[in-house]
């Protein structure tokens, strides 16, 4: 019973994310996109890793950050997220082999911090 709770507010945080950053000019804002996103991510909602991985190449309503990004999708990817290996590929071409070891060890982490708790 208590997953089914958790697995629920993490979709409507990721719900809450997509609205901040899919809403018109006027009332767009990343920043509240990225929080949420973030809240969703860390009860290993794959959507949202692979969301919040995009917000981070991209630079949206965060610092543009390679490394966390790829980090991010892999484990979005992890779970079995086709867009979210197709993203990590684009993501690549912009990290050297050392930023991908560290990406790869971060993503490593936020999988056991952020994901197998809620397995």
């Amino acid at each position: 019973m208590v997953q089914f709770v958790e697995d629920r507010s993490s979709k409507t945080q990721f719900q809450l994310g997509e609205m901040f950053h899919q809403s018109n000019d006027r009332t767009r804002d990343y920043e509240q996109a990225v929080k949420w996103y973030t809240h969703a991510a860390k009860k290993g909602y794959r959507r949202a890793q692979h969301r919040l991985g995009t917000m981070y190449a991209k630079g949206l309503g965060v610092e543009r950050d390679f490394v966390i990004a790829y980090a991010w999708c892999k484990v979005s990817a992890d779970q079995q997220s086709r867009f979210a290996l197709r993203k990590m590929k684009k993501i690549e071409v912009h990290l050297e082999p050392s930023e991908i070891a560290e990406a790869n060890r971060l993503a490593s982490q936020y999988y056991d911090t952020y994901v197998t708790p809620f397995k």
